[in-house]
């Protein structure tokens, strides 16, 4: 199984000329050693009213990997503060709030939640 990469600014290029040239999905994954279902997506998540464009794929793609969450490790120190504002009587999202603040962390909700419910049984 080939290790997942993510389109470069010069595969989306190559996918723009083919593609504009009329050539199938299968041509240019072939063309370009990828699978066809990349080539599929690739087209479905970034074709706009104009068609597919490469410059404006690649921002699209750029801003979508901005938004996507990213994994957290919870540190000891962090992990401590946590469970210390929980016996303080914190909430979940005052704890995160001022985790925020303090640029310590960058937490969705669902983190502290469990550890509330993890520390009052």
């Amino acid at each position: 199984m080939q290790k997942y990469t993510q389109l470069t600014y010069q595969q989306r290029y190559h996918i723009y000329l083919l593609n504009k040239q009329g050539y199938n999905q299968t041509f240019i994954a072939k063309s370009m050693g990828r699978n066809k279902s990349t080539i599929s997506r690739e087209l479905s998540r970034n074709t706009g009213k104009r068609g597919y464009r490469h410059k404006q794929a690649n921002r699209l793609a750029d801003e979508r990997h901005q938004k996507k969450n990213k994994a957290i490790k919870l540190t000891d120190s962090v992990k401590n503060y946590i469970s210390e504002k929980l016996k303080e009587y914190w909430s979940p999202e005052q704890i995160m709030g001022r985790l925020e603040l303090d640029k310590r962390l960058k937490l969705a909700l669902k983190p502290p939640i469990a550890l509330s419910c993890k520390t009052k049984r």
